[in-house]
């Protein structure tokens, strides 16, 4: 056995010694740790169009998020589009 081959043995026994103590020594927790949120309450007394509002208030609020991206998406594409070339129609 050559020097490296040794070195390289006891490198390797030496991290698992450690790896063995430093388990045992270590303490695992069992527990999980975790939030739990309740669910609002229902409204209650409120009929079904006022209950609709708030969700189209959503929804409008979500299309012009989705039409501000569009624009800008738009834009950029109009960067990056060759200009056409000018066709000579002499008739």
């Amino acid at each position: 056995m050559d020097r490296a081959s040794l070195h390289q043995i006891i490198v390797g026994m030496a991290l698992v010694a450690s790896g063995m103590v430093a388990g045992a020594v270590l303490s695992t927790s069992k527990e999980a740790h975790g939030e739990i949120r309740g669910t609002p309450p229902p409204p209650t007394f409120q009929s079904g169009g006022q209950l609709s509002v708030p969700v189209l208030r959503e929804m409008a609020s979500t299309l012009h998020q989705i039409d501000a991206r569009l624009a800008r998406l738009e834009a950029i594409a109009q960067k990056f589009q060759l200009p056409q070339p000018a066709s000579n129609v002499n008739n």
